[in-house]
């Protein structure tokens, strides 16, 4: 069972962002817009959701933990990984929260992100 123990906070720099935005620009020809979000939207997503890959393997080797990283999965192949810890694949998820009060409420009570879907 995952506790609040489990959970990694990882330090937010300025060229995480420069790094979302540089994969988003060079995967923008492979994107495809979902209907039921603004491309703004989604675009966003794919920053954000770069960036923690992104941090998540800047604390690896910080902690000098050994990672390979495989091939960038095309966007048609959602299913595959780009990170693989001892030789099992790592499927990072992530969750754009931008709203002041919940990035409040877990910085507060991070217990609230276990209840994550």
């Amino acid at each position: 069972m995952l506790t609040v123990s489990d959970l990694l906070r990882l330090p937010f720099t300025r060229d995480l962002t420069e790094g979302g935005i540089a994969y988003a620009l060079h995967a923008l020809p492979h994107i495809y817009h979902r209907t039921g979000s603004s491309p703004y939207e989604h675009l966003r997503r794919v920053v954000a959701g770069t960036m923690v890959e992104l941090a998540f393997r800047r604390y690896l080797s910080e902690q000098n933990i050994p990672f390979e990283v495989k091939g960038a999965a095309p966007f048609t192949e959602p299913d595959r990984y780009d990170v693989m810890l001892a030789g099992q694949r790592c499927d990072i998820k992530s969750f754009l929260i931008s709203h002041h009060d919940q990035v409040a409420e877990i910085q507060h009570n991070p217990q609230v992100v276990l209840k994550a879907p």
